[in-house]
């Protein structure tokens, strides 16, 4: 159940990404088919927000889960963390039109719980 509290406060508070266009602040969804569009360091950017924040948010609310987390990704970069997300965009196409950050805590579960 904390588990799902969790997704649920990550995926309102990333339906509401901030993206700067042409100097203006613009409040986006980011999709997946939005992420697959990204450039590599764009990729990296976003990656690294969605670690802090599921770092952050875990460890307040399941620290039980932070520590696996951590423990799974100690030596991870953030290319290889980009490199996780895409592969799951790339064998689930059929949830390009989720959320990107939905996506990217669907594959870091699976990562966890794999262990």
């Amino acid at each position: 159940m904390k588990l799902l509290k969790i997704i649920l406060v990550i995926a309102l508070l990333l339906m509401v990404t901030i993206s700067v266009s042409a100097n203006k602040i613009v409040f986006a969804f980011v999709s997946g088919n939005d992420y697959i569009k990204y450039s590599a360091q764009n990729k990296i950017d976003f990656v690294e927000g969605l670690m802090d924040m599921t770092t952050t948010l875990t460890q307040h609310y399941n620290p039980e889960l932070y520590l696996k987390i951590l423990e799974v990704m100690k030596d991870m970069t953030s290319g290889q963390i980009v490199k996780i997300l895409d592969k799951y965009l790339e064998e689930n196409p059929e949830e390009l039109h989720t959320a990107a950050a939905v996506c990217f805590l669907i594959a870091i579960s699976e990562i966890v719980y794999q262990e």
